[in-house]
């Protein structure tokens, strides 16, 4: 067959007629998908917060949930004495399943804002009233106020700082086993409202809050060492412990169905016996966990152990002087300490003891130089070349943080968290003492010192780190 031009244009017209009509359904059917996904774009747009909202309105750090239980204390007494509660806290909130509230350090170098321990309510309104105080004063200046706390006689009050324990501690290993809040206040109304725990109107004292509260269990101990807490089931019989007047089962604890318990005190070493291997276990691997993390405090404290010889180089000493029965006692300390020493130095010590013979002391170059027994006191004594001079007339090369002031300059400037208008520089001198004496070979302690003893731990913290390092 022949195709002319004519025909073939004639059937080539013919086909394209054909094909229009699916060509325009093909376009129709692109135009309806558009309008679709439009639509449905910008129902997603108002369902969803801009990302400017989310950048300025973050999630809180916890979300209460109904199911969750919670476990909180009330801090008191000096650093140390809060650390071994936080302790405490943490074991007895693994064990019973309960997120741990955890309330902030204390801290202040004004003796007359120290809060000892007392009973549940008086502990409890002892802190909220500094607290309260604290925060009156820090609106003085805004608000102009008139009100009487903003005159000097409550000037102490501005000393007071409430630090989260996070912005010191190391907490990744901890919170992978536990969840953690971290409160910023004392007020029983905030803790309901974490644990999500209905609050009658007007029901805003402490009495109010706690009477006939289905949602809260509440431990009071009559004393310091009332209640002692015990890991099994069958041990507790066999307590000889004097110290401790009541017993307190783990697993009964582990057995309450309210929300919320909540205790005044957890201070002591020995507040939970352990005798289960796997809890005993689980509490060492939590202890070495928890160890200072402050960068700017662990770079001037290394650049001072560096200083001193390295790990292992010198001998850390701790001698508190200060208070209640070290300031009576601190004549028999301080031969104990110097006893102590006799036994790790080798060098010939000096017995003459007249009073300008601490000016005999060498530089700490030259004790490097000669190889004397380097020794780092940490103490609480303000003059401890004057307080302490019978250990310096003693030994020949014993240095304090006073020696290592150019050191400590990045520390200066360092303000709270909460309250820009302090610095921590107080607070830090403990931590860096701590810090230089648990680097040494050994740690020679004040007896009964908690801060003697937590700095004994941590030296063998540090020690068994370098052991399992390869060091």
């Amino acid at each position: 067959m022949i195709f002319t031009r004519e025909a073939l244009k004639h059937s080539q017209f013919e086909a394209n007629k054909a094909k229009l009509p699916f060509k325009n359904l093909f376009i129709l059917l692109i135009i309806i998908s558009l309008i679709a996904f439009f639509s449905s774009f910008m129902s997603f747009i108002e369902l969803t917060p801009s990302l400017n909202i989310i950048k300025s309105n973050p999630k809180p750090y916890y979300t209460p949930i109904k199911e969750e239980k919670f476990f909180t204390y009330l801090p008191h007494s000096q650093f140390h004495n809060q650390l071994i509660e936080l302790k405490n806290a943490i074991v007895l909130s693994y064990l019973t399943n309960r997120t741990l509230i955890i309330p902030p350090i204390l801290h202040s170098p004004s003796s007359e804002l120290a809060v000892p321990y007392q009973p549940l309510h008086e502990l409890y309104y002892n802190l909220t009233f500094i607290e309260t105080i604290k925060k009156n004063r820090s609106l003085c200046k805004i608000n102009h106020s008139r009100k009487r706390y903003c005159s000097s006689e409550f000037s102490e009050y501005d000393s007071f700082i409430m630090i989260n324990w996070e912005e010191i501690f190391d907490f990744s290993w901890i919170k992978n086993q536990i969840k953690i809040i971290n409160r910023n206040d004392f007020s029983m109304v905030d803790l309901y409202k974490i644990c999500n725990i209905p609050i009658k109107l007007n029901n805003n004292t402490l009495e109010d809050l706690l009477q006939d509260n289905k949602n809260v269990y509440v431990i009071i101990n009559n004393h310091k060492y009332h209640y002692r807490f015990f890991d099994t089931d069958d041990t507790y019989t066999n307590d000889t412990s004097n110290k401790y007047e009541t017993p307190y089962l783990i697993s009964d604890l582990r057995k309450r169905e309210e929300k919320l318990i909540f205790i005044d005190t957890l201070f002591g070493n020995g507040r939970i016996d352990y005798k289960d291997e796997r809890i005993i276990e689980w509490k060492s691997n939590m202890h070495r966990s928890l160890k200072i993390s402050h960068p700017i405090l662990l770079d001037v404290s290394n650049n001072i152990v560096n200083e001193l010889g390295g790990f292992g180089n010198y001998l850390g000493v701790h001698v508190r002087t200060a208070d209640g029965s070290f300031k009576d006692n601190l004549e028999n300390i301080i031969d104990n300490v110097i006893e102590q020493l006799k036994n790790y130095t080798q060098t010939n010590s000096k017995t003459d003891d007249k009073s300008d013979s601490i000016n005999e002391n060498i530089s700490l170059n030259n004790c490097k130089l000669k190889n004397e027994q380097i020794i780092f006191i940490a103490t609480d004594a303000l003059e401890p070349r004057k307080k302490l001079s019978k250990i310096f007339s003693t030994f020949p090369c014993v240095f304090t943080i006073g020696d290592f002031k150019n050191f400590i300059d990045p520390l200066r400037n360092i303000t709270y968290t909460s309250d820009k208008n302090v610095k921590m520089l107080n607070f830090f001198y403990p931590l860096l003492d701590l810090l230089i004496i648990s680097n040494g070979m050994d740690v020679v302690v004040t007896h009964s010192s908690t801060f003697s003893g937590f700095a004994k731990y941590y030296h063998q913290i540090l020690a068994f780190e370098r052991d399992t390092l390869g060091f």
